[in-house]
């Protein structure tokens, strides 16, 4: 299992939440090293690029190739059986960026089914003025 992130930019998805009743996730998957040089992260050089480099080699990487490997890391504490434990492993992210749930894991001591959620944005509601007041 890889440590705790100190910075977000070296991620490519996480979440903290809670699982109801007394639940809890927090579930990242750091963006991957390259695998030719393992000196660096891979990452886009612009936001719209279509290939993902490494900084150290300037290897390119298709998105096919990035996504077979990442990896995810997953501390919790089951809401069943309040027991805490960590899991790691292969991630396939979610092609679809509207996929409610990013990984299924039963919890390792009561086996309980659980899932952690992609969190949805708040959507913002518009100040109405009246224009009466003005």
């Amino acid at each position: 299992m890889e440590d705790k992130p100190k910075d977000i930019t070296e991620l490519d998805f996480f979440t903290r939440q809670i699982i109801d009743p007394d639940g809890f996730a927090f579930f990242w998957a750091y963006k991957p090293k390259c695998p030719d040089c393992s000196n660096s992260r891979l990452k886009k050089l612009k936001k719209r690029d279509k290939v993902y480099v490494c900084e150290s080699c300037k290897k390119s990487f298709e998105p096919e190739e990035y996504l077979a490997l990442l990896k995810y890391n997953l501390e919790y504490t089951c809401p069943k059986c309040k027991n805490k434990g960590e899991l790691y492993g292969s991630w396939v992210k979610p092609k679809s960026k509207t996929a409610p749930i990013m990984l299924k894991f039963a919890c390792e001591k009561c086996k309980e089914k659980l899932k952690v959620m992609r969190m949805k944005k708040a959507k913002k509601k518009k100040a109405k003025t009246d224009e009466a007041d003005i």
